[in-house]
């Protein structure tokens, strides 16, 4: 049976009133859900869409206007709340509450009457705080008894009502204690994902825009298309389980992003770095009917699932590890392959991102062992199969931490991510491989997220690991490795003297521009009494971000003798022309280094990424004062720091509450040149709204920028006697700009 056809055999959905309208019979004229008053209690007041959104575990109020006065004698009514595709009470889709006038209570459905007026009925409605999330249908029934007839009408009201998660109240699993940690997770529409790699670092600036009209929607679609139960749906662990299958696209589901790392994408399509924001890729999602979009990566990902999430009431952030591991075998160890002559066998690899972007959300586990509420992370980057589909989580951190991996869910592949040991393997001329060696600190660093109020780092490594090397955290280590697929290796057997102690330096720790020339060097020092012979490998190749090799740049072999107590160095030169060909936007050095002594048979394995510095964006607004609806104008300048030209240039730009999204082409810019675009906005709310830009090119990409500008809501001379606005808490002047990199 199709939906439509279940729902016209639902009696309670169909409307009641008689077509001789009789004296005594109670019929609703209209019903107001004071949207204004309830969005401002609700926290909601900053979503586009025009029904009344609200939040579960908390009371709202509306009003029934009748064709009579309401006489609580004879009359009676009751609401109808229905909510899905096939709703029946059965299911808990259909809630009817009958109007009392004293009975009222904050854990369960209810509806009160408040007062009487002039042919009017006040209510208030309390919804539980586990209630189903998502569009509900709202109808009215008035029943009145005389002494000889029944009178039974059915109103359904015009308007949707839509309830959210509610992280204000204590009730509901999603509840969050600080109003600023609320604030931040739940309402702010702006953020910041930290990229580069472990060494340096920045922030990508990025407008969640979950208060866009388009968010909800799209939210409770994906919901829809992933066929979640309704009776699921007031649970955050299966909400936040469903956004990370179906905001990829890999399991042909109809999610909405399309992934892709490639050193080129085709005509037409947006290569990932040019995102500035979720609400484009949600507005092209649904202009293209529900296909795909092109294209995504892992911090792109994130932010779409941080707006879906925040925009249901989940309280969401976006979680940056650095040195990420991607385990392909749930053995939780990284796995390195070198050949007899010390060269990477690359497509045997496990790959370790340079950063790897994934969420957590914050809410209580009712399906696991106590200790396991708080922060779950969760990804929506597809890199392995969960239960048959594309997705990862929601796992709880704190068992992250403690090796609990046998904890819902997906914990293996989590933990291997930020604390599995890297693990080289020897190939030899015959095929067989033997383990030469185990790193135990190399995985999981400097693992961040955005500052609570604000765009600082804030490093919460420690609540995914203990300190490296600590016996706790070895103990965590082995705890998981007893539920690893490769349990029965003892990779932790091998014991080797360590008298050289070994250093990697070189350009990864200093700011070397795009186009310059960058160094690889081994620092060594000789610590016993006798001498050493080392034999040095040193490769580099262009990378992608996820550790994936494209091209060999330059490999060098050194060979090393070293006096008792005594230090040398070997540097590898990789010159501008070395790599200038095959610079791709981006794409960084991956550099690789292998030393062993030859007396010893000691073995130093490192690896390290070059990532150039990118020149800084300057964003200037031209307009002054910047009014809600209209147009506006903003600069955008920087200079190619490149001796070659740029090719396919565009500029990008989208903000909080800034709907005209825009490009800009340029074609090509030359050599070394300044250059400098104008494009046009506009802000469709007011208050102190943050506009992001970047640029994006064929050779260079991750040039960015952005500009806080306060929004008037209306021009100084149209600004009505005695009315306020956030918008006027600042000077006119109304900017400030800065470049990300």
């Amino acid at each position: 049976m199709k939906d439509d056809e279940f729902c016209a055999q639902n009696l309670l959905l169909q409307p009641l009133e008689k077509l001789d309208k009789q004296a005594n019979q109670l019929s609703v004229i209209s019903v107001d859900l004071h949207k204004e008053e309830n969005r401002s209690n609700h926290w909601t007041s900053e979503y586009e869409i025009e029904h009344l959104v609200i939040r579960r575990g908390q009371a709202f109020e509306m009003t029934i206007s009748f064709d009579r006065n309401f006489d609580p004698e004879i009359d009676t009514i009751t609401l109808q709340l229905v909510t899905g595709k096939r709703p029946q009470e059965s299911k808990g889709s259909v809630r009817r509450l009958v109007v009392h006038k004293e009975l009222y209570h904050i854990d369960r459905w209810c509806a009160q009457l408040k007062d009487i007026g002039d042919k009017t009925a006040n209510i208030r409605i309390m919804t539980r705080a586990d209630a189903i999330v998502g569009q509900y249908g709202m109808w009215v029934e008035t029943l009145t008894k005389t002494d000889d007839t029944v009178f039974h009408v059915r109103h359904k009201c015009d308007e949707a009502v839509y309830l959210l998660f509610n992280p204000w109240v204590p009730e509901d699993d999603v509840y969050m204690e600080l109003e600023e940690e609320r604030e931040e997770y739940v309402l702010n529409e702006t953020g910041a994902i930290w990229v580069g790699n472990w060494r340096r670092f920045g922030p990508v600036h990025w407008n969640f825009g979950q208060f866009e009209d388009i968010a909800l929607d799209v939210a409770l679609y994906l919901l829809d298309k992933a066929e979640l139960a309704p009776t699921a749906r007031s649970n955050p662990v299966q909400i936040v389980r469903t956004l990370a299958a179906m905001v990829n696209s890999n399991d042909e589901d109809g999610g909405i992003l399309e992934g892709r790392w490639t050193r080129s994408y085709p005509h037409g399509s947006t290569p990932p770095t040019a995102w500035t924001g979720s609400a484009e890729i949600l507005e092209k999602f649904v202009e293209n009917d529900y296909q795909p979009v092109k294209y995504g990566q892992c911090w792109v990902f994130a932010g779409l699932c941080t707006t879906l999430a925040r925009v249901l009431g989940i309280p969401t952030r976006v979680i940056t590890n650095f040195e990420s591991a991607h385990d392909t075998d749930a053995s939780m160890t990284i796995d390195f392959h070198y050949n007899e002559d010390d060269e990477p066998v690359d497509y045997l690899n496990d790959s370790v991102w340079n950063f790897h972007v994934w969420n957590e959300s914050a809410f209580r586990r009712p399906d696991l062992p106590s200790g396991n509420d708080g922060w779950q992370a969760f990804d929506a980057t597809p890199q392995e199969v969960s239960e048959g589909v594309m997705r990862c989580g929601p796992a709880p951190v704190n068992s992250i931490k403690k090796g609990d991996v046998y904890m819902l869910y997906d914990l293996p592949f989590v933990f291997a991510e930020v604390n599995g040991d890297r693990v080289y393997w020897v190939v030899q001329k015959d095929g067989t491989m033997k383990a030469d060696g185990v790193s135990k600190h190399c995985i999981g660093k400097h693992i961040s997220t955005k500052a609570v109020g604000s765009d600082e780092r804030v490093d919460i490594t420690d609540t995914y690991k203990f300190p490296e090397g600590s016996e706790d955290e070895r103990k965590c280590v082995l705890k998981a490795n007893k539920f690893s697929s490769r349990k029965d290796h003892n990779i932790y057997d091998k014991k080797m003297e360590a008298d050289v102690s070994m250093k990697l330096t070189g350009s990864s720790n200093m700011d070397i521009l795009v186009g310059e020339d960058a160094t690889v060097t081994l620092e060594m020092a000789n610590i016993s009494t006798e001498t050493r012979t080392l034999n040095v490998v040193m490769c580099s190749k262009m990378a992608f971000y996820t550790g994936i090799t494209f091209q060999d740049i330059k490999t060098e072999k050194f060979a090393v003798t070293m006096e008792p107590k005594s230090e040398e160095k070997v540097t590898m030169i990789i010159s501008q022309k070395d790599y200038l060909d095959n610079l791709v936007a981006d794409g960084a050095i991956k550099t690789f280094v292998k030393a062993t002594v030859a007396e010893t048979q000691q073995l130093f394995v490192d690896f390290d990424v070059i990532d150039f510095v990118k020149p800084d964006m300057n964003v200037e607004v031209l307009d002054d004062p910047i009014v809600m609806n209209e147009d506006f104008e903003v600069k955008i300048s920087f200079a190619n720091p490149l001796p070659i030209p740029l090719k396919n240039c565009h500029f990008h730009a989208e903000g909080s509450a800034i709907h005209s999204h825009s490009h800009r082409h340029r074609g090509n810019i030359g050599p070394n040149k300044e250059v400098s675009a104008k494009i046009r906005v506009k802000a469709t709310r007011y208050g102190r709204r943050k506009l992001i830009v970047n640029f994006y090119s064929e050779q260079i990409s991750g040039i960015r920028g952005y500009a806080f500008i306060n929004v008037k809501k209306y021009h100084p001379k149209q600004k009505e006697e005695g009315e306020s606005e956030s918008g006027d808490e600042k000077p006119d002047v109304a900017m400030e700009t800065s470049g990300d990199n």
